[in-house]
């Protein structure tokens, strides 16, 4: 699972999640795959053990023009993702796992991944 392929619309905010080779299309429009990129030490969500969960938040701003549209943890064998809202904090609990790619999406920054 952690070498899925992500898709978002640009026009609708659709997601969409591959685990194998695809086209794929929204609102009438060829999407390209995202690349996730490492973040950088200012870009990181904070993540803290809470119960069996890991707590996850951010400070995006999360305005209508530029939020974090989900986050998701993928492992080797599952991908737990929790779509995000503007106006709304960055802030969701995740099923606690040994260890996971936490993965991110917002337009104007793009897929950015931390490893936990």
């Amino acid at each position: 699972m952690k070498k899925m392929t992500y898709y978002a619309c640009p026009v609708c905010g659709g997601l969409t999640f591959c685990t194998g080779a695809a086209e794929v299309s929204c609102c009438g429009r060829k999407l390209a795959p995202l690349e996730p990129r490492k973040a950088r030490e200012e870009e990181k969500l904070t993540v803290e053990g809470v119960e069996n969960d890991w707590y996850v938040t951010g400070d995006h701003p999360m305005r209508k023009e530029d939020y974090v549209s989900f986050v998701a943890f993928a492992t080797g064998d599952r991908l737990q993702v929790v779509k995000q809202y503007p106006e709304w904090d960055l802030q969701t609990r995740i099923p606690g796992r040994n260890h996971g790619m936490l993965l991110w999406y917002s337009q104007k920054q793009g897929l950015l991944y931390q490893l936990i």
